[in-house]
């Protein structure tokens, strides 16, 4: 399986920010997110997001193909694909601070966390579970597909960011993959709605309707995201009878 947007990185070759610079960029903007490094995204006034990246470990992938690399080979491959994602404006390497930095236009809208968090507000799951569908027929598998990464477009409709932890191939994606890819959206805290058996099954058929898989391989993808929805399900229990618990012993 080819993937499309492979890394070709070489740090010499990157553009060099120096620490002086990237720091008056950080001072002039409002940070919007950190992390025990120090700022990991902040907004310029412009508009365009700076996001900052570091190695994990010494001894990783990392080395020659770092998330911002992977970030923006992303951005272009799902913009190749028409799927709504940022626009990335400069990469450098700030060899200082040792950080990888990318500079883009964000997405318009709002994030679907945000609005599963508005009350008596929730998602229109169906048009989701088609722009998944979408996703997996295009051949991209985003291993963090959660409702902080989805966004809500003003003209209806959904795109992506946060990106880097993405892949994309030339062919559609297999059943187990489809299935597996619904995990973290499963997990996810904010879309507890998911957990209604009655929202998933809906979701699910306005999945099924939209994948293009017929036959066996529809068969085993439903019984397949069944599974995950029932481990989810379980797991949510658990975790909120822990909650409840915790919760009443300090009262």
């Amino acid at each position: 399986m080819r993937l499309v947007g492979k890394p070709a990185f070489r740090r010499r070759r990157y553009p060099l920010l120096g620490a002086s610079r990237l720091q008056r960029l950080l001072d002039a903007a409002q940070v919007l997110q950190y992390d025990r490094h120090g700022i990991k995204v902040a907004q310029l006034p412009s508009g365009a997001v700076v996001k900052l990246f570091r190695r994990q470990r010494r001894l990783s992938s990392a080395a020659w193909a770092p998330a911002a690399q992977r970030f923006v080979n992303n951005a272009a491959a799902l913009a190749r694909l028409g799927i709504p994602t940022v626009q990335v404006r400069r990469l450098f390497y700030c060899p200082e601070r040792a950080r990888y930095g990318v500079i883009y236009r964000p997405l318009v809208g709002s994030v679907l966390r945000e609005s599963l968090s508005t009350p008596a507000r929730d998602a229109d799951w169906n048009v989701l579970a088609r722009f998944v569908a979408e996703l997996h027929q295009r051949g991209v598998y985003f291993r963090s597909l959660h409702s902080g990464n989805v966004v809500c477009l003003p003209g209806g409709g959904f795109g992506l960011i946060d990106v880097a932890d993405l892949r994309v191939s030339t062919a559609r994606l297999g059943v187990l993959r489809r299935a597996r890819n619904l995990r973290p959206l499963l997990r996810d805290t904010s879309a507890r709605s998911l957990h209604s058996r009655q929202v998933f099954g809906d979701f699910l058929g306005a999945y099924l309707a939209a994948a293009g898989l017929a036959g066996t391989s529809r068969r085993l993808l439903h019984n397949l995201a069944w599974r995950q929805w029932r481990r989810a399900s379980a797991q949510s229990s658990v975790d909120s009878g822990s909650d409840s618990t915790s919760a009443s012993g300090m009262r």
